[in-house]
């Protein structure tokens, strides 16, 4: 009803016969749901009731049964605090730190609350107890005043001063509403008088008649059982044909009763108890007389909830009567209440089921778990095979064990005896999608609507499903569904302010959020997403009270750390992200059974990854990465991605390389395998983050400016990513950058642009779509000799265009097919001019302009399928292209001992077609987190125009060990050739382990042997030792900053690094990698030869602070040493350089600010003979985003 003044509040959740009193009026009106609360008026409660209430600064209450509570005042502009008088009953209540305080007025005292949670409890006598959750509250009265803070109690008398007490044990749990309902009684019970056994041989008895010789005892019979195995559509069914015969007047009353309970899971209150009211006089047996009678005390109440109803006499010679009296006893008072019933009635009836299995879900509800486990254990022993039996001893071995397959298994198996039994599918959905099988999970969900239309449960739960893969539209209606059911059900409202905020609606979804965790206040992923809605709203410290509370009521819910991660990088707190991030891990694992071991925690994992990554503490990162890699889950490929790679050549570093943008080969196919399985990936915040997908268009505009030898070059940059729901959930990202320094050399003058573009799209759970594209334009610097014996000047111009598409689709959660066509286009201009007299007397010059076009396609298609503990991976690939040149110009030679001179026209036009394929099967097997192998093959068939056509077959396998935690062995062999095209779905790494990259000609192949043992020997130390022996052919090494490259038929390397990772805390990390490489030339004339540019002993150490002023520094000093500079041995000098980075961005997060050095002390080296490496290089960035 609307109200003449605005509103202090809104009631969000009601349970029955609660009462509202408006301000000035003496009539009591039902209180519903979204009624809106002002100054003055009353609310109060009966025996049954309990209703929550938000007010409009966020505070949060909910009053218990037999309570009155007058609302006098609430806090606003003109007024701090707001002001409450609790009569009677019981009130508990959290108010958001910072903001406005709550004063309680009791008989005996008055409450002083600033920030906390906390309950209150008045007695008859005016007697008032406190308890503090959390936070601090201030008791008083006109004799004293004492301060209660979290785990402590007061207790005030009237006309008596204030006493506090300590909380041995504060057990929020207590304080959880469970979705506890009376209609659930009419979807949950028997209705025959058999149990057990004899039920089920009953049915099979009756279902091996025909149904055209089945007699109206057996329909009767039929439609009893099936209301509690085959679901109301078989049981209205076997109702209809036993009322086409003749009934007497004791099936009639059955027949009603059997149409009570339907009418009642359907909500028609009054019909049921109409119908129930009849049979009780029709002359029924004991037990189903007490169905009929509780039947109808339920459905009367629930259709005139103001009045109280006496409840049904209780028979103590029948179960049944015991098992309804718990029942509503849990409805009326609370579960401890509930379990003290139905523990009288295991000593009275030590071998039924049903009481034992209600026994087990009461002490499950109540985290008792020594009793749960003694209970159900006893539940089996009597009947193993009773639906309800299964469906909790399921349930506890999957939530409270951890061992969710064995869960699974176990529901599934219920499922086969009781098919219409919503809870089982429920279950089911919720088991599968813990286990990332959103198909499957889906599918049980909407069985158990089909099963149960009348019940919220499911609708929400497919609804927080659908939210997670971002069709929020379908969600909306299931969401809208649940709530016009229940409009009291709080996983609904916080639902729906999910809904709301990946909606975009902050502001609604957040006072939704609260509306929910306001009706069940101990919801521990309510206050998560409390948390999550304050922390998208600004509210950093609401965002942090609500994890706290998260935490304080669940301390063992890993998701919470895993949030906490993400807000801790957001906030540039890197040793809290570090902190949170393990503590994740140690809960996953603290499950036990599937989530003990680190490998399959993969959410939790990935954040380890991201934290350690985040200090520069690379190689750990890639550890956390490595270790839960799933060939199913787009972020593993992403942490493989993002594992830096440094090349084994020395090449010339970039601002790029020094702030780790660099992007190789490996780190690119990782990247677009990955998309395929979350193509909505392409797009994510800047300069902020969504711990939400919600629809949003980021901007960034960039600009830099370049200093190196007194001379100045920038360059310029932009992106633009978005994400919508509508009108199915897509992601896009494009990217534009300029690059310009004209140097005082030709070696320092570059000329860059490049764009890209990202389309995601996953408009179901099964299907996904990647659209992508790039072109650049590079003219890169070129060295320049001028020497007594040798003249050489050139440009080059390099452009390039490449473009992809793929879908991929699930035909099950571990059932992927990826198919992808890419296309690409590359022009190679250059111009030369050289004169060469080291073959005195012989003088050589040449002048020529080159144009190199290369042009393919590339279909691939790549299957993935699990099965247990095994992953399959296969496919193939085709490839089609073709090279085309042109080269004009002169050449020039002039003998000075003879005096003749020769000059050649150079006008050649080379055209070759090509076509390649590639047939891949790779096998993944992880029986356990302590054991991993992956084997695969690959063969290759390359046909080059006027080129003798080559087959190859590629065998690659690997292990990995992890003989105690935190230390991981692994090693692998496996064999790279090169296709003409580089695209490519087959697996690029094995058991984690990547072969250094070195560049091969086409027909060239790499073999290389790789192992690596990480060692995590404290949460602040972390080693890693890597050695590879590679034997290569085809190696054609390009001399940098030149057309030249050196060709070797054969060569043979072997590396071997150690790096040590040092988190200090206070922000900073410590990285350090020292090596040995050797090398030699095993074919020609050089035979022996070291292979030049290889650094035969390097090291790079540095160190990297984060604070959280947004404030990044970052500096490492590499060292390279023992190099050859062709393969006549030439020595190039050892060389030491120090590169740093700053970064500091505002507090909204809209601009930063970098400074990045290159060669920082200005050290004079070469890259290569007569080739200078990178002087000292200042740039200034500046990004804004809007």
């Amino acid at each position: 009803m609307p109200r003449p003044a605005s509103a202090a509040g809104s009631i969000v959740a009601t349970k029955g016969g609660e009462e509202l009193r408006f301000v000035r009026e003496e009539r009591w009106r039902p209180a519903e749901v979204k009624q809106d609360v002002i100054g003055g008026d009353v609310l109060r409660t009966n025996a049954i009731g309990n209703l929550a209430i938000l007010f409009a600064d966020q505070t949060q209450i909910r009053v218990g049964r037999n309570s009155t509570l007058t609302v006098n005042d609430v806090a606003g502009a003109n007024n701090a605090t707001t002001h409450l008088d609790l009569q009677s009953g019981n009130l508990w209540a959290r108010a958001a730190r910072g903001g406005t305080g709550v004063d309680v007025k009791t008989p005996a005292a008055v409450a002083a609350i600033r920030g906390t949670d906390w309950s209150l409890t008045v007695d008859a006598s005016g007697k008032t107890a406190l308890v503090v959750l959390e936070g601090t509250v201030e008791l008083k009265n006109a004799q004293g005043a004492v301060t209660v803070r979290q785990g402590e109690g007061a207790v005030a008398a009237i006309g008596q001063a204030p006493t506090k007490f300590v909380l041995v044990n504060s057990d929020d749990r207590e304080q959880m509403l469970f979705y506890l309902t009376l209609r659930d009684v009419f979807t949950s019970i028997s209705l025959s008088p058999l149990t057990g056994p004899a039920l089920r041989a009953e049915r099979a008895r009756i279902e091996a008649i025909p149904a055209e010789r089945r007699k109206v005892e057996d329909w009767l019979s039929l439609a009893e059982i099936a209301s509690y195995f085959d679901g109301r559509a078989v049981a209205a069914k076997a109702l209809a044909e036993a009322r086409r015969l003749s009934l007497n007047p004791t099936q009639r009353a059955r027949a009603d009763v059997v149409e009570g309970t339907l009418a009642g899971a359907q909500r028609r209150w009054r019909e049921a108890a109409t119908l129930f009211a009849g049979a009780e006089r029709g002359g029924l047996d004991s037990k189903r007389r007490i169905n009929a009678a509780y039947g109808r005390y339920i459905a009367q109440s629930l259709a005139d909830p103001k009045r109280v109803y006496p409840e049904p006499p209780l028979d103590p010679r029948e179960p049944e009567a015991a098992l309804a009296h718990a029942y509503i006893v849990a409805f009326r008072e609370d579960l401890n209440a509930a379990s003290k019933v139905i523990k009288a009635a295991e000593k009275r009836f030590p071998n039924n089921a049903r009481i034992a299995v209600l026994s087990a879900q009461l002490a499950l509800a109540l985290n008792r778990r020594e009793e749960m486990r003694a209970a159900i254990e006893r539940a089996r022993r009597i009947d193993p095979d009773d639906p309800n039996v299964i469906l909790t001893y399921g349930s506890i071995k999957a939530d409270i064990d951890g061992e969710v397959e064995g869960g699974l298994a176990e529901l599934r198996r219920a499922t086969i005896v009781a098919p219409g039994n919503t809870d089982l599918w429920n279950g089911i959905g919720l088991f599968e999608s813990s286990k990332d099988r959103t198909l499957a999970a889906e599918e049980a969900f909407r069985r158990a609507i089909a099963e149960d239309p009348e019940s919220p449960v499911p609708y929400a739960n497919l609804a927080i499903l659908l939210l997670d893969q971002s069709r929020v539209d379908e969600a909306g209606a299931l969401i809208d569904k649940a709530l016009a059911i229940d409009p009291a059900f709080s996983v609904g409202s916080i639902a729906l302010g999910r809904y709301l905020l990946q909606k975009g609606e902050t502001a609604k979804g957040l006072e939704a959020i609260l509306a929910g965790s306001t009706a069940n206040p101990a919801y521990s992923q309510g206050l998560l997403l409390t948390a999550i809605a304050y922390y998208q709203n600004g509210d950093v410290e609401l965002a942090d009270q609500a994890l706290d509370n998260a935490d304080r009521l669940d301390p063992n819910d890993p998701v919470v750390s895993v949030t906490r991660t993400a807000i801790a990088l957001d906030q540039y707190q890197a040793d809290q992200a570090i902190v949170s991030a393990r503590e994740a891990v140690r809960r996953y694992r603290q499950r036990g059974g599937d989530f003990a071991g680190l490998a399959v925690n993969r959410e939790a994992g990935s954040y380890p990854a991201q934290a350690y990554r985040f200090l520069n503490l690379d190689e750990w990162a890639r550890y956390y990465g490595d270790r839960v890699f799933d060939p199913f889950t787009a972020s593993s490929y992403f942490d493989e991605a993002a594992a830096r790679r440094p090349s084994i050549f020395a090449t010339r570093p970039t601002i790029s390389s020094a702030q780790g943008d660099d992007i190789d080969l490996t780190t690119y196919t990782l990247m677009i395998q990955g998309l395929f399985f979350d193509p909505l990936a392409v797009s994510s915040r800047i300069g902020r983050v969504d711990l939400l997908r919600r629809p949003f268009i980021d901007t960034e505009f960039g600009g830099s400016v370049l200093v190196r030898n007194n001379r100045i070059g920038w360059e310029a940059d932009a992106s633009v990513q978005g994400f919508s729901n509508e009108p199915v959930p897509t992601s896009f990202s494009l990217s534009a950058a300029r690059a310009l320094f004209d140097g005082d050399t030709s070696l320092d003058r570059e000329n860059a642009s490049n764009a890209s573009f990202f389309i995601g799209t996953a408009p179901s759970a099964a299907d996904r779509f990647l659209i992508f594209g790039a072109a650049s334009s590079v003219e890169p610097g070129l060295a320049k000799f001028d020497t007594r014996t040798r003249f050489f000047a050139g440009t080059q111009d390099l452009t390039s265009m490449q473009a992809g598409a793929g879908w991929s689709h699930s035909f099950g959660d571990r059932n992927v097919l990826t198919g992808a066509v890419y296309a690409t286009r590359g022009i190679d201009r250059r111009y030369s001019n050289a004169v060469s007299a080291d073959l005195f007397p012989l003088f050589v010059s040449a002048e020529q302009w080159q144009r190199n076009r290369n042009e393919g396609l590339v279909a691939a298609l790549g299957h993935t399928l699990g099965f247990g503990d095994f992953t399959v991976r296969y496919g193939i690939e085709g490839q089609t292209g073709r090279t085309l040149g042109w080269t004009s110009g002169t050449s020039r030679t002039y003998n000075a001992a003879t005096g003749a001179f020769d000059s050649n026209v150079i006008d050649e036009r080379p055209d070759s077609t090509f076509q390649a394929a590639r047939l891949f099967a790779d096998a993944f097997w992880r029986p356990s987190d302590r054991f991993e192998i992956q084997a695969g093959v690959e063969g290759d068939f390359v046909d080059i125009e006027s080129r003798p056509s080559e087959n190859s077959i590629a065998p690659r396998i690997g292990i990995g060990v992890s003989p105690l935690d935190g230390q991981w062995l692994r090693a692998a062999y496996r064999r790279d050739g090169l296709l003409p095209l580089n695209f490519t779905l087959s697996p690029v790494t094995t058991v984690g382990l990547v072969p250094n990259n070195l560049p091969i000609s086409l027909g060239g192949r790499t073999d290389t042997m790789a192992l690596r043992w990480d060692a995590e020997w404290s949460p602040h130390v972390f080693t890693a030792v890597e050695y590879q022996r590679q034997d290569v052919r085809g190696l054609d090494i390009p001399v940098v900053n030149t057309f030249d490259s050196i060709a070797i038929e054969k060569g043979h390397i072997e590396r071997l690094s150690a790096t040590a990772n040092v988190w200090l805390g206070h922000g900073f990390g410590v990285f350090g990698t020292v090596g040995t490489l050797s090398s030699d030339v095993r074919s020609g004339d050089t035979l022996g030869a070291d292979i030049p540019f290889l650094s035969g002993r390097f090291a790079r150490a540095g160190i990297t602070f984060a604070d959280p002023s947004r404030l990044k520094i970052a500096v490492a000093a590499t060292f390279v040493g023992d190099r050859k500079g062709n393969l006549a041995g030439l020595k190039l000098d050892d060389y030491w350089t120090a590169d740093a980075s700053i970064t500091w961005e505002t507090p909204d997060r809209r601009l930063l600010l970098g400074l990045t050095f290159l060669n920082l002390l200005d050290q004079d080296y070469e890259l290569a003979p007569g080739i200078r490496g990178t002087g000292r290089t200042f740039a200034a960035t500046m990004k804004a985003r809007f």
